[in-house]
């Protein structure tokens, strides 16, 4: 697994190189290690608000950026866009969770997609977030009250560092 690191250096557990290469990849704080591990969910079933602080998200969002493929506002909205139309068709009623949990797997697809592409058209570190969300999420509430919050904070407290453009 990713290891999040100042040193801009991604390491596994045991101090090796991960692999897929970092593409110059700039990495966010050591507190993200094995962030998803236990859950999005405390004891009592909320989520945990790290997963929504400034403190911890924005500096996320900031290292997305600083790769030098930057993560642009128009990839964040398509990403997060796909997100809420699940949700959508979830809220309407027309869709049970095991229909549209195929439609949640496809974006480890698309963001390993573009993180593999020459050049690559998103960030490692966002292709990395994406993986261990998807990963992460087991169940309806993982995806509506864990991951879309957690994906909007990052979207919200990235607006101030996502690229306009690819220009």
């Amino acid at each position: 697994m990713t290891r999040y690191s100042s040193s801009g250096q991604g390491r596994d557990r045991d101090g090796g190189h991960s692999g897929g290469g970092n593409h110059g990849q700039t990495r966010g704080s050591d507190t993200w290690l094995d962030y998803l591990k236990n859950g999005y969910f405390d004891g009592n079933g909320h989520l945990k608000v790290e997963f929504v602080t400034r403190e911890k998200v924005e500096p996320l969002a900031e290292a997305m950026c600083k790769d030098r493929v930057g993560l642009t506002t128009h990839q964040v909205r398509r990403y997060f866009g796909h997100c809420r139309a699940v949700e959508t068709r979830l809220k309407a009623g027309g869709a049970a969770w095991a229909a549209v949990w195929s439609e949640v797997k496809k974006l480890d697809v698309a963001a390993a997609d573009g993180a593999s592409k020459q050049p690559p058209k998103i960030p490692a570190l966002f292709h990395d977030f994406i993986r261990r969300n998807v990963a992460a999420i087991k169940s309806e509430k993982d995806f509506r009250e864990g991951f879309l919050p957690h994906f909007e904070a990052l979207v919200g407290f990235g607006q101030a560092h996502f690229r306009r453009d690819r220009g």
